[in-house]
């Protein structure tokens, strides 16, 4: 399957899930990454404000926040690498054209992700390389490279694939976490 037909046939999956399914996903993939050491230990974490059709963010985000942990979440900028805001509770926000959410704030620039501890990206698929499927803009690829912090993909239990199409510019993840749990790559 190529990645055009893939990406088509996830978002018309993620269409037949309610609003109750996608509430028990978020809470479940929080707790799944909350428990890791990995992010116990964590200062900051760069993650993303989720789309509707995406598994949620919202309550990883709190738990991070009620911890302590500095989130910071991208600003899309064209064709460039995606820049990074810090998340304040409370903070206004926006939706671009593509319906991302995006906070207001002091752009820290694509340099922001050297001090992270884990990157947590959204993902329309994962497969057990570590190879993601996005929807297809490169944002988070142009991003990524050289990033020295573990990649984490956030994607539906039914995303984690076998095998998943990619190119060489594609930046794989170490893990990706569904409802069901953390899945480490090899």
């Amino acid at each position: 399957m190529d990645k055009r037909t893939l990406r088509s046939a996830v978002l018309a999956g993620r269409r037949t899930m309610d609003a109750r399914q996608r509430a028990d996903a978020a809470e479940a993939i929080a707790l799944h990454l909350l428990a890791l050491p990995l992010v116990a230990s964590a200062r900051r974490v760069a993650a993303y404000l989720s789309m509707s059709s995406e598994p949620g963010t919202g309550p990883l985000v709190a738990g991070l926040q009620e911890r302590g942990v500095e989130v910071i979440v991208p600003i899309t900028r064209a064709e460039s690498p995606l820049d990074w805001v810090a998340l304040e509770p409370g903070a206004q926000r926006t939706t671009t054209s593509l319906g991302i959410p995006e906070p207001e704030g002091e752009h820290l620039g694509p340099g922001a992700l050297a001090d992270v501890q884990l990157v947590v990206m959204p993902a329309l698929a994962v497969d057990h390389a570590g190879n993601r499927l996005g929807r297809g803009a490169g944002h988070y690829d142009r991003s990524l490279v050289g990033t020295r912090a573990p990649l984490c993909a956030l994607v539906f239990t039914a995303e984690l694939l076998e095998q998943v199409p990619h190119e060489p510019h594609d930046v794989p993840v170490h893990m990706a976490v569904t409802p069901g749990g953390v899945f480490r790559v090899p």
